[in-house]
């Protein structure tokens, strides 16, 4: 299942006809408390990561930046309040242009240079983190201004999540693969024996693998490349790095 969450319904503007039996969109409403509660609600208690290992929730809005424009993927999340830092999933979103996102409790209107800034991701993603492993929380932010809050009327804000319409159904597709690529058991396995993995590990090999097919690419023999012999299972989670490393680049 495909969560997409954004805070206001004029930036569900783009996805909202996408809804469907594997995906949901969800508006949670402006800032941290709303933002939480509405994820919470996504996912009943007592689910576990095993429960919702086929899940992955996508969040989309607006952002302002001094000077960056266009559409990003959020590489890191710093909670302004707090100074807690936070790492979504780049895996599936590479080639987009990346930067680091900071939420803070208001609006901003003295944005400083090469960051992004809104009111709900570090709240979304510690939440969400509670029950997705990190490779399946994506941010996807659309910068709207650089601090000229008068601008930001909802038809601006419609039209403006409207432009990038047909590139966040691509990147929503294209995620979708990635989530339905079948791997194969055997190879899985082996590398994982070799590997000494432990469970979350293997869902990590997992997903490379299943990744790395969507993309066209034989993952079996990106770790075969790097195993010659079994590991410890310290080695082992460098071997993994690496490969997801390969990967991204």
């Amino acid at each position: 299942m495909i969560h997409i969450v954004t805070a206001i319904r004029e930036e569900a503007a783009p996805v909202l006809h996408l809804s469907s039996e594997d995906l949901d969109v969800t508006i949670t409403g402006v800032g941290k408390v709303d933002a939480a509660f509405a994820v919470g609600r996504l996912f009943p208690s007592g689910l576990s990561r095993k429960d919702l290992s086929s899940d992955i929730l996508i969040n989309i809005g607006c952002c302002c930046s001094y000077d960056l424009k266009g559409l990003f993927a959020v590489n890191k999340i710093t909670d302004e309040a707090t100074g807690r830092d936070y790492y979504p999933d780049m895996l599936r979103v590479k080639g987009l242009p990346e930067a680091p996102l900071i939420t803070s409790d208001n609006m901003v209107t003295d944005p400083k240079p090469g960051l992004l800034y809104e009111m709900e991701a570090s709240s979304i993603y510690r939440c969400a983190s509670s029950v997705l492993s990190c490779d399946r929380i994506i941010f996807l932010k659309i910068v709207s201004d650089s601090g000229d809050v008068d601008k930001l009327t909802s038809s601006y804000i419609h039209d403006l999540m409207m432009s990038y319409s047909s590139e966040l159904e691509e990147i929503i597709d294209h995620i979708r693969k990635t989530l339905d690529t079948p791997c194969e058991p055997s190879d899985l396995d082996r590398i994982c024996d070799l590997l000494c993995a432990s469970a979350s590990m293997k869902v990590q090999v997992k997903e490379l693998l299943k990744f790395a097919q969507s993309m066209g690419i034989d993952g079996a023999s990106l770790f075969d490349k790097e195993l010659t012999e079994k590991l410890t299972r310290s080695r082992g989670k460098e071997v993994i790095a690496r490969v997801k490393a390969k990967l991204i680049s």
